[in-house]
């Protein structure tokens, strides 16, 4: 099974060469940490002798959401060392702000596949133990740590209805890959139910909550640079007008975006009015910069430098993992994904702030918490779909101008969004107890 499954891989990955080099030439960039993906890591992530747990995150909001988890295991096992890999560019930059206090030269991008890559890096790291945030399934590197007997926990599992059909099919083949896990701990009942259909053991399925909600509040005196700089950049403190902040936007989001905002300013007592973009995918940043323009608009980006133009109705962040601190700044938040048929980003950042927040029908990602956000009146959700545009639009613009106009209204929003993530906590502490009794297990042998 393994050595079909390489082979598969292989011939999947010769279909991937023309459009990463595509990428590569349209970026002006080669692949990343090609020699780690290849498993030739450097020589300070070799095993020192110190017990060590290895976090597999993919991309920016699973790293971030890491941040709570590691916090408190550093803080039970002061000793111990934390090694983290990801798999995309913008998530291993990310990682390497978030996680330097835990130790130097602790990232790294995670190894293609191959059981001869997987194996090469386990040995040359050593892990008592592999953490994997997310639904990430890596049969050779799986089953490559079973056989070095390296206990491997799933957390903050969660399977999309989406995905589950494609899953399904192959539960002959998953119900052998999961036998390689120690524990999977999922978000939701859902969650759980739909990885044992797809042959997961029973008895190695734990419902634990979601550690995204878990994310605290940005200290004010341990952020205050960051909020410094954005205020700098951006002349947030001198706005003394409405702000829409757009976190995590797609292509065909923006463009809606800027059309309200030409309406929106039109109206009696919004006409300064201005729109935060911060889109999803940091290659798009010249694209949205481009279409903002070509829409008529001054623009003012993150990366520009201080004293830019005060004058801007559209700014654009064009940095990683700023996105959490400048809702901060919001008068209504719009999260990304969900005009679109994309299945949604995470509502949590801007509910941390208390904010009044808009998202378009598709949240297949978050059917759950967008759910109990809007079932205690912390969330506006448009319905109408992206093949309604016309309808879309309305609705989108209709509940931007009565969230910017009742300032109360956000304000309630605000105050209902916050208090489902209080009555939520708890699920990173629940986790960090199920992986510490694994890791204090091994760390005995």
């Amino acid at each position: 099974m393994y050595f079909l499954y390489s082979i598969l891989l292989v011939l999947w990955g010769i279909l991937l060469i023309p459009a990463l080099l595509y990428k590569a030439w349209r970026r002006g960039t080669y692949l990343p940490g090609l020699s780690q993906r290849m498993g030739r890591l450097p020589d300070g992530l070799r095993f020192d002798g110190r017990a060590t747990i290895w976090f597999h995150s993919c991309s920016v909001g699973e790293t971030l959401s890491l941040e709570p988890l590691i916090r408190y295991l550093y803080q039970r096992f002061p000793e111990a060392r934390f090694v983290c890999s990801t798999i995309t560019q913008t998530g291993q930059q990310v990682a390497v702000q978030r996680f330097a206090a835990y130790g130097e030269k602790n990232t790294f991008y995670f190894p293609i596949d191959f059981a001869s890559v997987a194996g090469r890096v386990l040995d040359w790291i050593r892990p008592a133990m592999i953490v994997i945030i997310d639904t990430e399934i890596w049969p050779n590197t799986l089953h490559q740590a079973h056989r070095r007997g390296i206990p491997v926990m799933l957390v903050n599992g969660r399977i999309s209805s989406a995905s589950f059909r494609y899953y399904r099919r192959a539960r002959p083949l998953l119900r052998r890959v999961f036998q390689n896990y120690r524990a999977l701990l999922m978000q939701t009942a859902d969650d759980a139910s739909r990885i044992t259909q797809m042959g997961a053991p029973r008895d190695k399925v734990f419902v634990t909550g979601n550690i995204k909600i878990d994310r605290e509040l940005p200290d004010a005196k341990t952020e205050e640079g960051l909020f410094n700089s954005l205020d700098e950049a951006f002349g947030f403190s001198r706005l003394n007008a409405p702000l829409i902040v757009a976190g995590s936007t797609h292509a065909g989001e923006e463009q809606m975006l800027l059309k309200a905002l030409r309406q929106i300013r039109q109206e009696s007592g919004l006409q300064q009015t201005k729109l935060l973009l911060a889109p999803r995918h940091p290659e798009r940043f010249q694209d949205v910069i481009r279409l903002a323009e070509q829409s008529g608009f001054k623009v003012r980006r993150r990366t520009g430098g201080p004293g830019g133009d005060a004058g801007a109705e559209v700014l654009i962040l064009d940095t990683i993992g700023e996105l959490a601190a400048v809702y901060r700044f919001a008068s209504v938040a719009f999260v990304g994904g969900t005009l679109v048929r994309h299945g949604g980003h995470s509502i949590m950042e801007p509910a941390l702030y208390s904010k009044a927040t808009v998202i378009g029908p598709s949240a297949e990602n978050f059917r759950q918490i967008v759910d109990e956000f809007r079932a205690q009146g912390g969330l506006r959700q448009i319905s109408a779909g992206q093949e309604e545009p016309e309808l879309q639009f309305q609705q989108l613009l209709d509940v931007f101008l009565e969230l910017l106009q009742n300032a109360k209204e956000r304000e309630r929003l605000g105050k209902a969004a916050f208090s489902v993530l209080e009555r939520n906590r708890g699920t990173t502490q629940r986790t960090g107890e199920m992986i510490a009794a694994v890791f204090e297990e091994m760390s005995r042998r």
